[in-house]
């Protein structure tokens, strides 16, 4: 296998952990929305609970169930974190292959970064 195959077989296979991660971190992002409607749906039943002065078992039910929100929603935060992290290193990986396939990275007007050039030519893209 040559030098440039063999590149870009490693380049192809940075750009699938690149999707994978990606794909990952919007899974977390979908979660921890969901998560968020969760705690305010709580935070809205326990302000209907002392208004309406509900009894001691409902109360500790909504104490329960206020802690598994907040622990659901941290469990997910951490989760973002190491994903976001995984997707960081899999891009500063896809633009070591930059130079040597002729692989641009551009910023867009949102800020957020792509590549363009070899990737894009050869019917590739970073998006899923």
């Amino acid at each position: 296998m040559s030098e440039n195959a063999d590149l870009e077989k490693r380049a192809l296979e940075a750009l699938l952990r690149y999707r994978e991660a990606l794909a990952k971190v919007e899974t977390l992002e979908q979660e921890e929305a969901k998560a968020h409607r969760a705690l305010a749906e709580w935070r809205g039943r326990v302000e209907n609970s002392i208004f309406d002065g509900g009894a001691s078992a409902a109360r500790s039910n909504l104490v329960e169930a206020g802690q598994n929100a907040f622990s659901r929603l941290h469990d997910i935060r951490l989760a973002m974190s190491e994903a976001t992290a995984e997707l960081k290193s899999a891009f500063a990986t896809l633009v070591t292959f930059d130079d040597a396939l002729g692989v641009q990275v551009s910023t867009r007007s949102d800020g957020r970064r792509e590549l363009a050039g070899g990737f894009q030519a050869a019917g590739l893209s970073t998006s899923s």
